[in-house]
């Protein structure tokens, strides 16, 4: 198991474990933490296995030893409440045309496809998926340019203090302090932006562009003769986003008209 949903059973195997033990499991968690109490193996040699219930998203260390010795280190990856999908994973896999009986595995690999979509899409369009950010800096000029695009400022504070008077400009991603006859210093303290980004609802060319993407990968690191290579053998039918990964330009002419310009993510 590569990777499971947290608050689901994490069933953990240790396949090349020696027949005999007494065997052990040390998990460390996301935060640094070893898992209190630890799980108890059971089975022996290619059966032993434990399992647990992960209580954080993240990356877990998974330390197996026998008769007290270190013997075997694997890891395992807890997906987040919200994976942050772009669309639904029965969509994807119906755009693949896989079976209704497909193995569960590999839809787990297809929602890593999935996942990774996401931040080059957004890379291409700016942030699509809805979330509230905060933006932490030091007052004191007149105007502050957030990290991402916003589509809402929810509060500007100084030292914890609302702040009074401020003019987003959500086309620049800039806050002005003051008003828009008289700018003037937010003040000096922790400034601290909340906003929001995203759309509430995904376009449908960002839905077909997501869409295609997946596809693009997938025939090439699941079906490909290549074994991995995501490439098109057509230079002309690649093109790049703004940070440089290769996207068929199908893609990229889905997400047009929703393109950023340069400088957000």
């Amino acid at each position: 198991m590569a990777s499971v949903d947290l608050g689901a059973q994490a069933s953990v195997k240790w396949a090349t474990a020696p027949e005999a033990g007494p065997y052990a499991l040390a998990v460390t968690r996301p935060d640094g933490l070893l898992l209190d109490p630890a799980p108890v193996p059971t089975g022996a040699g290619a059966t032993t296995a434990a399992a647990f219930v992960p209580t954080m998203a993240g990356r877990y260390l998974l330390s197996w030893s026998v008769a007290g010795e270190a013997a075997y280190t694997d890891v395992l990856d807890v997906w987040p409440a919200d994976p942050g999908f772009l669309i639904p994973l029965e969509e994807v896999a119906t755009g693949l045309q896989l079976p209704g009986n497909v193995d569960p595995a590999k839809l787990q690999d297809l929602r890593l496809y999935l996942a990774a979509a996401t931040p080059v899409i957004e890379d291409i369009t700016g942030p699509m998926l809805a979330a509230t950010k905060t933006h932490t800096a030091w007052a004191g000029d007149s105007a502050v340019m957030l990290p991402h695009l916003p589509n809402q400022i929810l509060s500007v504070t100084v030292d914890g203090v609302p702040v009074p008077s401020y003019v987003p400009d959500l086309a620049s991603g800039i806050v002005y302090a003051g008003n828009g006859s008289a700018l003037q210093p937010f003040g000096s303290g922790e400034l601290v932006i909340t906003y929001r980004i995203g759309a509430p609802i995904i376009p449908p060319n960002i839905r077909l562009a997501a869409r295609e993407l997946v596809r693009f990968w997938w025939q090439g690191g699941m079906q490909g003769s290549g074994g991995g290579n995501v490439r098109s053998g057509r230079p002309e039918a690649d093109t790049f986003t703004p940070s440089g990964f290769a996207v068929p330009r199908r893609v990229m002419e889905l997400c047009a008209p929703n393109q950023q310009l340069g400088g957000f993510a």
